[in-house]
């Protein structure tokens, strides 16, 4: 069954982004495909050491909740991830999920082992969130997903970016906003989940 992992990196439970996550992925479980939520801000992941010991085997030797993000992100077909812009960037929790994926750098590009394949079909999708009305300040999140998409074999699947939205929940009081989040959902599932 295809299945989603739904990546909330705001550090705010019920921030903006993940409020716009939720519209999103309610088109999923509208068509039957599980959704799983994980908030980044709860797990308290460690960042990149940096060792390079991952280099071995291509896996990551940090013993934290990262663990069992790997396996789902293996076995899932879709992952989306969320997060607010701050300073014209994702936020510090998705960059530490990112940068943990260093391990899965290894596998593929110096040990020929990826732990996906891009023939597998996974594809990433990335929403953002801003203050600001400056659309261009999401693109450089874009950019760093697009990256690490290509870098873990997901196809990039899409973005979208929502500005003026600042006050926790404030999502909430904005229907255009819900409802961009809720076709894209759509258009996502129709594309590549059904």
């Amino acid at each position: 069954m295809n299945k989603i992992l739904a990546i909330s990196a705001s550090p705010r439970r019920n921030g903006n982004s993940e409020l716009a996550l939720r519209a999103f992925c309610h088109a999923a479980e509208e068509n039957g495909i599980s959704v799983e939520l994980i908030r980044l801000q709860e797990l308290r992941l460690e960042p990149c050491r940096g060792c390079e010991l991952c280099e071995a085997d291509g896996i990551c030797v940090v013993k934290d909740k990262m663990q069992p993000l790997y396996e789902k992100v293996a076995t899932v077909k879709g992952l989306v991830l969320a997060t607010p812009i701050y300073y014209g960037s994702l936020s510090a929790q998705l960059k530490i999920f990112m940068d943990r994926f260093q391990s899965w750098w290894q596998a593929k590009y110096r040990l020929n082992r990826p732990f996906v394949h891009l023939d597998d079909g996974k594809i990433g999708y990335i929403i953002s969130v801003g203050a600001l009305q400056r659309p261009d300040f999401a693109d450089n999140a874009v950019s760093i997903a697009k990256v690490f998409f290509h870098s873990i074999n997901y196809n990039f699947g899409g973005n979208l970016s929502l500005q003026g939205l600042d006050r926790k929940g404030e999502i909430n009081d904005n229907p255009a906003a819900l409802v961009k989040a809720s076709r894209a959902g759509k258009e996502f599932i129709g594309r590549y989940m059904l």
